[in-house]
Parts: C-alpha cells; structure tokens; sequence
C-alpha cells in the first residue's frame, strides 16, 4: 500500500512542518525551565523596586506595572510573549534590569489571552495602552513622546501593531510619538500562523490575519525599528524578522536588523535581564536619542 505524501500548505512546507515551525518546543525542549526562570527573576526584581499598578482601560486584562525613573526622563513600554495565549506582566518584570537605565521609566503592559480574548482586541488594547501612558505623561512623570516600545515573541507582532496607518490617522499618532521600537523574535506576518495549528486557539480568518499584519498598513513615515533574532530561532521566524525589515525598509524606515549567534527564541528573552547585551542597549540608545536615523540594509552579526 502505498502513503500518500503530504500537501504542501504553505512556502512548500507541509502541515506538520510548518505547526513545527510555530511549536518553540520542537527546537527547544526545556521550555518550562525558561519560563520559571522569567517568573523568579521577575519576583525578585518586584520585591527589590515595587512598581505601582495602574489601569489605563476598564477590564481587568488592562493593567500595567509601572516602574517608576527619574522626573522627565525617557519611558519604555514592553509587550512580552506567550503565543497569544501565556504569561504575563507577573512574568515579565525581569525586563526592566535591562530597560531602566538613564533614569528611564518602564511599563509592563498585560493584555487579554487566547482564546479568552481576540486578537483583534488584544492590538485594541495594547494600542490603548501607549495612548493612556502618553496621555498620562504628566502624572507619571515621564515624556509624552519618545516612547521605546519593546517586545519580544508575540509581543513583537502585537508592537510591530502599533506601526499601523489606520489607526495613527484615528488617534493621532506620530512617528515622534515614538522614539524607537526594539523588535525581538517576532512572527510579523499572521498568514502562515493562520494555517498553523496556533489557530486553533487563534481562530483567524483570512481577512484578520492581513488586518492584523502591520506590514501591509505602513504609514508614509516611520520611527526607527530594530529587529533582533537568534540563529538558533527557528527558520520561520528567522524568515519573519527578516521579510519584516524588508518591508520597513522598502517603507523608507530607518530600520536594522540584528542576528544574535548562539541564541534561541527563549535565550533571546534573557537577553532583557542583561543591561549589557545587544537588545537592551539598542533600547538605551534609543531612550537616549541615539536610535537609528538613516535607512540601513544588511544585518549585523
């Protein structure tokens, strides 16, 4: 008898190949000792520098932890990761050893979870996010622009949301309001997520997987963008962060790539607990006005 061969359903990979290629447990195995990690680092942080908790919208989901810097100085907002659908700003506090230098304030934003919450919502609610904390500047302490954004995972994909034309001209956003984003790991491009087994939870038509793609509602004018992975991070994802650049490039962003040796998708959230690694001192220099200003092609290794 004779086995049928599987159809191919996506850039010629078949249906068990491309859920692997969105499944971070089929390259990394030890996923949970990751995630206690985060969760324990992020414990001690708290216990170390309490951070006030502050509702910038009416749901429970809709909460940050803000950790406050110096009067007037910059503010970094941070979406974490979880593939729509784990963790939280609980887990995430790690990242403000290596975000909050210079005076800087952080914001660990939480959002709804898959299935609970779309996806279409959680954009909603991110964005709401970093209109609250811009609006709020002046009792938080910190400017009303030059925001850094960062995100790692799917938090990426929900910041690289923030870059969306539609809804800058809605809300009057601008690239000022931004001083930079710092991208990590990301899957910007929800298409071959859709037609992954992520959708079972996810539940994307085609028509929402293109409206939540950043990459195909660019406004004229960009912030600066960094965009990180690991060659340790599985092929999609490389293929991702770098069709992502692409498109800002071709946007006439000031845009950079940056792959990082050595590192997988989880190592490269470390990263955010080391001050002096790569991703968290782009974020500095771009809180302290030295992000990138002119369009660059090519990647750093």
């Amino acid at each position: 008898m004779s086995v049928e061969a599987e159809a191919a359903v996506y850039r010629g990979l078949t249906q068990s190949e491309l859920d692997a290629q969105y499944d971070q447990r089929s390259a990394v195995p030890d996923v949970q000792d990751y995630m206690a990690r985060w969760a324990a680092w992020s414990a001690d942080l708290r216990a170390d520098c309490p951070p006030l908790t502050l509702a910038y919208a009416a749901t429970s989901d809709t909460t940050l932890h803000f950790f406050k810097g110096d009067a007037g100085g910059p503010l970094h907002l941070h979406l974490h990761g979880g593939a729509w659908r784990a963790l939280s700003k609980e887990d995430a506090s790690f990242v403000v050893k290596g975000l909050k230098s210079g005076g800087a304030s952080v914001a660990v934003v939480d959002f709804g979870k898959a299935p609970q919450t779309p996806l279409r919502d959680m954009v909603d609610q991110v964005r709401a996010a970093l209109l609250w904390l811009s609006r709020n500047a002046a009792s938080l302490a910190v400017r009303p622009d030059g925001i850094v954004v960062s995100g790692h995972s799917s938090g990426a994909h929900l910041a690289s949301c923030l870059l969306d034309a539609r809804w800058w001209a809605g809300e009057g956003v601008t690239p000022e309001t931004f001083a930079g984003l710092v991208l990590v790991s990301g899957a910007y491009d929800l298409e071959p997520v859709r037609l992954s087994a992520r959708n079972g939870y996810l539940g994307l038509s085609p028509d929402e997987a293109g409206d939540l793609t950043a990459l195909h509602h660019l406004p004229a004018e960009l912030p600066p963008v960094r965009i990180f992975w690991g060659d340790g991070d599985l092929p999609e994802f490389r293929r991702q962060g770098r069709a992502f650049a692409d498109a800002l490039e071709d946007a006439g962003a000031p845009v950079r790539r940056e792959i990082c040796a050595g590192k997988n998708h989880f190592d490269m959230y470390d990263a955010f607990a080391d001050p002096a690694s790569p991703v968290c001192r782009t974020a500095q220099a771009i809180a302290a006005g030295d992000g990138c200003t002119r369009q660059q092609r090519g990647e750093d290794t």
